[in-house]
């Protein structure tokens, strides 16, 4: 396959994984819904770490290579991760204007919609060729390769991301003193 249809099917999967997340960015939520989804996260988060947050990512990319079932991962995880902004827009003043692919323009959000994308196009030529029947060995470099890239690329766009946690936080929260 030539690099340019490669980087194609990237873009493309990418471009799937940003339209379902921004529809489950409009899914209407009850106030009780937005409430307790923004709970959840909020407590599945509560002490993260830039390891963390790449074991949580990389988990996720890593399911999406594998054939056909990690597309339908990555549309489920995108269209929850759109949800969850949804609620946290829903029940923070802060967030309330901020236009829900704002989060995917940051550095980290580009770097995960690459990652999402290589690993869902991946999923997507695997299935291809179990159904033409070709040789799966011949599939097994290349694949082990772009979950190498996805790994590096999210390692890197995970101490991004906690990076710009930590700079956000609230001075009473860094502080560990509350008013």
């Amino acid at each position: 396959m030539s690099k340019r249809r490669r980087l194609g099917l990237i873009g493309i999967a990418a471009a799937v994984f940003i339209g379902v997340y921004s529809i489950g960015a409009t899914v209407k939520l009850s106030e009780e819904d937005a409430t307790q989804l923004k709970n959840e996260f909020m407590e599945q988060v509560k002490d993260i770490d830039a390891i963390g947050i790449f074991l949580n990512n990389f988990r996720i990319a890593a399911v999406m290579f594998i054939p056909a079932f990690g597309v339908v991962v990555g549309v489920v995880s995108a269209f929850s991760t759109g949800m969850v902004f949804n609620a946290l827009a829903q029940t923070t003043p802060q967030l309330a204007g901020v236009p829900p692919l704002a989060i995917l323009a940051t550095p980290f959000g580009v770097m995960e919609m690459f990652s999402y994308g290589i690993a869902m196009s991946q999923s997507g030529i695997l299935i291809n060729a179990i159904i033409r029947k070709h040789n799966l060995k011949l599939m097994l470099k290349p694949t082990l390769i772009e979950l190498g890239i996805v790994a590096g690329v999210l390692f890197a766009g995970a101490y991004i991301e906690f990076a710009m946690i930590e700079m956000f936080k609230p001075e009473t929260e860094m502080s560990g003193t509350y008013s």
